[in-house]
């Protein structure tokens, strides 16, 4: 229930006092709680949203609150100390990767949260891998420390081995034994201000208990502790800070170096990177959030602290100045469709400044857009604002064609190939069909897909020629589920689901392939005629190809037209008249076509180098419809004599288990599952960092002592392997079963393999029913 007294953030922030920033973690690791916490302490629920009861602020739609996982990143404005946060909570699950990649691209700094009992998981490494690779400022939180089994100090040794990163520990847990002995997580230590924080007088957690931490404080051995983490601090900033270095020298105690300046360190090594400022809670039970707030504002950057993101212009790289009064420059990183509103595109305007009814121009789409309201995204409630400026996040209703990863600038602008950095979408690895269940039906399946398409740039739709199929393709089981659940219940499409089945791939096997085609056919009474070959050949194994050609490289000479055929062409009438581009593009997209479909089963075709050459016109009968068809018929051709192969999708597979299971393992991997191991590995090797870099990481009781040379207890194998992704479906339970619900593994879409000639007859079997 949002609070009636609305707080309108828009205009009283400046750039310098504004926070975008993200939640990133693993799948349960208590973003969203944390989440839903911010904003009740900030004023802006009256009430704290639960996951499990389903009335989460974030988590709104009907998907999200069935399964208590966040699907898609809702976007949140609220103001803590005088700041504005623009929060996004992203989701954890692997399916859904997607989401984080495109919420991280536009995030200035992020929080990391860590389980207190899972400590760093497998979905942490891929999210803070993505938040490394655009170099976003982190500070982490290790939540669930009210949980039995929570350790503080192992997790911050993981960050330290399984994530490469510099932890720098700023809060103790404080524990409490209960009457059978147990500890209790009671409250934390701040170690910039040695001060003890306790939330016991209030059950929401709105009050903080503050008490100044000496060694007269009732808990034996806290003061100590406390001093060794405060100087460990201390010192370890000065190693990586030469002002703090010059401040330390001068007072010679790490007791006596000012807060302020401790507080200035840190935010200078999180800005550029160097380390991570790690605090501690139970946000389930209102413990630790109010500090972890209070860090978001000391420690994470400003739109002002950030590089200008890179875009290109006329080929050139150029960058983008943060400036209200500069040229607009906006990035479309999400898409949502409303019932109501229509589209809704979320936008975070790098310069100059949208405007309420403005008119746009999308450098992606080449189509003029014209902006009907600008909105301010409360997760799913929205306050409308005049304009978006510089630095911030914003949403726009009113564009048809904008889709994620577009760029927007004005329509006045003479910059109109400018292009940010777009993001990275991975293959899709499953597919289903889709049909609707009566021809009136036809129609709202297809705007339904159309928005969805919009919506979720992983999610492929295409037409199968054969069958005449609508074949829907997505990321994982559970992503095409979600899709297959809105269809049904938010679209209220009426159509029928074929049975979920894994997107294979198709090439040729030769070496090399030439092929020569001459399309001529008569089309509605008009000749279409034109003539192009081809040289065929498999990319390289280290050659990915490009993402947007289908993992296969296209290239395209035209130069050997001779000028004959185009003065022929240009000649019999000028109106009709093909330049090169069009030409080449004709050409591209006849090309493009034809990769959508294989020669053995319909699947997509990918790993060649295809390369057009010796295009021949034949005056007005060479429209561009009929050169696209050509190059798309002479492909089709082509594949069919290039002994074609069937490709599987093979995964890179991580699976951490303790070693008295390591054996079962490997057999279940190695056996039934086709898997080729790569290597073992125990979990403390996982990163090679610095050893000589000590850091510290207070005492718990789930591991020896906190002295850095120690190993953990028990610390597990990892296993490194290639498996094809058709053996791995319903892996999960395997796992849990095999090792007692103790293992966990991670996977990601490595490449394609050639599949062996049993597995290729099987699986046409399968699909076809026989050849």
């Amino acid at each position: 229930m949002l609070n009636q007294k609305k707080i309108h953030f828009f205009q009283e922030y400046s750039i310098s006092k504004t926070r975008n920033i993200g939640i990133i973690a693993h799948i349960d690791g208590g973003k969203t709680t944390t989440t839903e916490r911010m904003l009740h302490y900030a004023g802006f629920t009256r009430r704290i949203g639960d996951v499990d009861h389903g009335d989460t602020i974030t988590d709104y739609m009907k998907q999200e609150r069935e399964r208590g996982i966040s699907i898609t990143s809702a976007a949140i404005t609220f103001g803590w100390k005088n700041h504005r946060i623009n929060l996004i909570d992203t989701p954890g699950h692997v399916d859904f990767t997607i989401e984080v990649e495109r919420s991280i691209r536009v995030l200035d700094g992020a929080i990391t949260i860590l389980d207190g009992v899972s400590g760093v998981e497998a979905q942490t490494q891929t999210v803070w891998d993505q938040a490394d690779k655009y170099g976003i400022p982190r500070i982490a939180y290790v939540n669930k420390m009210d949980r039995i089994g929570a350790g503080f100090g192992r997790t911050v040794k993981e960050m330290r081995y399984k994530l490469g990163t510099r932890p720098l520990v700023c809060q103790l847990p404080i524990m409490k034994k209960d009457s059978i002995g147990n500890n209790l997580f009671f409250g934390i230590v701040d170690l910039l201000d040695m001060q003890v924080l306790d939330w016991n007088n209030n059950p929401n957690g709105s009050i903080i208990n503050k008490t100044i931490l000496t060694e007269q404080y009732p808990i034996s051995g806290l003061f100590e502790e406390a001093v060794k983490g405060r100087s460990h601090l201390v010192e370890t900033l000065s190693e990586i800070d030469d002002q703090l270095l010059e401040i330390f020298l001068a007072n010679e105690d790490p007791m006596k170096v000012p807060v302020d300046d401790i507080r200035e360190a840190l935010r200078r090594v999180t800005l550029s990177g160097k380390a991570v400022p790690v605090f501690c809670g139970a946000s389930y039970k209102n413990i630790g959030v109010q500090p972890l707030m209070d860090a978001v504002v000391d420690f994470l950057p400003s739109p002002l602290d950030r590089l200008p993101p890179l875009a290109t212009l006329s080929d050139k790289i150029v960058e983008i100045p943060l400036k209200e009064k500069e040229k607009l420059c906006a990035f479309a990183f999400k898409v949502i469709h409303d019932h109501k509103r229509g589209p809704m595109i979320f936008v975070r305007v790098y310069s100059g400044k949208i405007d309420n009814r403005m008119t746009l121009f999308n450098t992606s789409s080449r189509k003029r857009e014209r902006v009907n309201k600008l909105l301010q995204m409360y997760a799913n409630d929205v306050e409308e604002i005049p304009s978006i400026s510089a630095g911030n996040i914003g949403v726009i209703v009113g564009l048809k064609e904008t889709r994620t990863g577009d760029t927007l600038i004005q329509i006045n602008d003479s910059r109109q190939d400018l292009k940010l950095q777009s993001i990275d979408i991975p293959s899709p690895v499953f597919f289903y069909s889709v049909e609707p269940t009566s021809i009136s039906d036809e129609k709202p399946l297809e705007d339904a897909l159309k928005n969805m398409l919009r919506e979720d740039p992983s999610l492929h739709v295409h037409v199968d020629s054969d069958s005449g199929q609508t074949l829907i393709s997505g990321m994982g089981e559970l992503h095409l589920e979600i899709i297959k659940d809105r269809l049904l219940t938010e679209f209220k499409v009426n159509a029928e689901m074929g049975k979920m089945r894994i997107s294979y791939r198709e090439t040729i096997t030769v070496e090399q392939l030439e092929h020569t085609c001459l399309y001529d056919r008569e089309l509605m009474g008009k000749k279409q005629k034109a003539q192009i070959s081809l040289m065929i050949t498999p990319l390289p194994e280290n050659d990915k190809g490009i993402s947007e050609e289908g993992g296969n490289r296209i290239e395209i000479i035209i130069d050997d037209l001779n000028s004959e055929q185009q003065n022929e062409t240009n000649n019999q009438n000028s109106l009709t008249k093909l330049d090169k581009i069009e030409i080449r593009d004709a050409l591209h997209s006849g090309i493009l076509s034809a990769l959508y479909r294989g020669p053995i089963l319909g699947f997509p075709i990918t790993g060649l180098y295809i390369k057009v050459h010796s295009p021949k016109l034949f005056g007005l009968e060479s429209t561009k419809t009929a050169i696209s068809a050509c190059a798309s018929q002479a492909l089709g051709e082509a594949m069919k004599n290039g002994a074609p192969a069937l490709l599987e999708p093979l995964m890179d597979v991580e699976v951490e288990v303790p070693e008295e299971h390591l054996g079962d393992v490997l057999a279940d991997l190695t056996g039934t599952r086709r898997g080729n191991i790569l290597g073992l590995e125990t979990s403390g090797q996982l990163i090679d960092y610095d050893h000589s870099i000590e850091i510290y990481a207070p005492p718990d009781s789930t591991y020896i002592s906190s002295n850095e040379k120690q190993k953990v207890i028990e610390p597990k194998r990892i296993i490194k392997a290639h498996v094809p992704l058709s053996t791995l479906l319903g892996y999960s339970s395997s796992l849990r079963s095999l090792t007692g619900g103790t293992g966990s593994f991670n996977m990601r879409i490595h490449s394609f393999g050639i599949m062996s000639e049993d597995r290729a007859k099987s699986v046409i079997t399968e699909i076809q029913g026989g050849y």
